[in-house]
C-alpha cells in the first residue's frame, strides 16, 4: 500500500511529486550512463576469426625471418667464395643430385650459354670439387672428384711429394693419393694441394688431409694414402667454375 501510495503522489503535479521525480532521476542517471560505457563483447565466431588471422600473421613472420636468415647465410658462403682473387671463375648453384651416384656427379646451373665447355675446373671456398663433363646451353654435369673416374695431379703441401688423387669407392666420401715414393714423409694430418699439372686443375687448390697410408700391394714400390677431403661433399650449393 505505501508503494501504491508513492506512486499516486508522483503522478500528482505537486511540488512533492516533482522532488521526489528529480531524485528519483537523479538516482538512477549513473546507472544509464554506466550500461552506455561497457563494451560490447565480441562472439565466438569473431574471436576464431581474429585467432585465425593473428596465426596467420605469425606464421607469415616467422617465414620471412627463416628466408632473411637464410639470405644471410648464402651471403656469407658467396664471400667466402672470394678466396681466390688470381682465378677467373663463375659462380653456379647446385640443381641436381642422382640419389642412386650421389658422391659421383652433380648439375650446375650453367651453361655453354655462359662460356662453359668440357674440362673446367670446379671448385668452391673450401677446395677442390671436380670437373665438367657434359654441358648443355644452360646446364652442367659435373664429375666429383670423389667419383673414382675422376683423377687430379696433385702433391703433398710440405714435403712436394707428387702423386695422383682419386676417388674411393666407399659408402663415405673419401680420396687416395697414389704413387707416393716410398721414402716420402707424410704424417696425418698432412695437407695434398693440386699440382696444377695436366691442364685442368689450377695448383694450390686444397684437396684433402692425410688420414692412414699402407704400401701398395702390388707393386711394394709406393704408398697409398687415403684422404679426407677438404670439401663437405654432403653439403654443397654453390660452387666456382674455373673459366681460365
Amino acid at each position: 500500500m505505501l508503494l501504491i501510495g508513492w506512486i499516486l503522489l508522483l503522478g500528482q503535479p505537486t511540488a512533492v511529486s516533482t522532488k521526489l521525480r528529480m531524485i528519483f532521476a537523479q538516482l538512477s542517471t549513473p546507472f544509464v550512463r554506466l550500461g552506455d560505457h561497457i563494451p560490447t563483447v565480441k562472439s565466438r565466431r569473431d574471436l576464431e576469426a581474429q585467432n585465425r588471422d593473428l596465426r596467420a600473421a605469425n606464421t607469415d613472420l616467422r617465414l620471412q625471418v627463416q628466408r632473411l636468415s637464410e639470405l644471410n647465410r648464402e651471403t656469407l658462403r658467396a664471400n667466402r667464395l672470394k678466396d681466390y682473387p688470381t682465378l677467373r671463375t663463375l659462380g653456379a648453384r647446385v640443381i641436381g643430385r642422382d640419389a642412386s651416384n650421389w658422391w659421383k656427379s652433380l648439375q650446375i646451373d650453367r651453361g655453354s650459354n655462359d662460356g662453359l665447355r668440357e674440362n673446367l675446373a670446379v671448385i668452391n671456398a673450401d677446395g677442390l670439387v671436380g670437373k665438367i663433363i657434359h654441358v648443355s646451353r644452360g646446364e652442367a654435369r659435373v664429375l666429383l672428384l670423389t667419383d673414382p673416374n675422376c683423377k687430379a695431379s696433385a702433391l703433398l703441401q710440405e714435403s712436394r711429394e707428387p702423386g695422383v688423387v682419386t676417388g674411393l669407392d666407399s659408402l663415405e666420401p673419401r680420396l687416395q693419393i697414389t704413387y707416393i715414393s716410398r721414402q716420402a714423409v707424410a704424417r696425418v694430418g698432412d695437407l695434398v694441394i693440386s699440382s696444377g699439372l695436366g691442364g685442368v686443375f689450377p695448383k694450390g687448390i686444397p684437396i684433402g688431409t692425410v688420414l692412414s697410408g699402407r704400401l701398395n700391394p702390388e707393386t711394394g714400390m709406393y704408398h697409398d694414402l687415403e684422404l679426407k677431403p677438404v670439401v663437405d661433399f654432403r653439403r654443397l650449393e654453390e660452387v666456382l667454375v674455373v673459366l681460365e
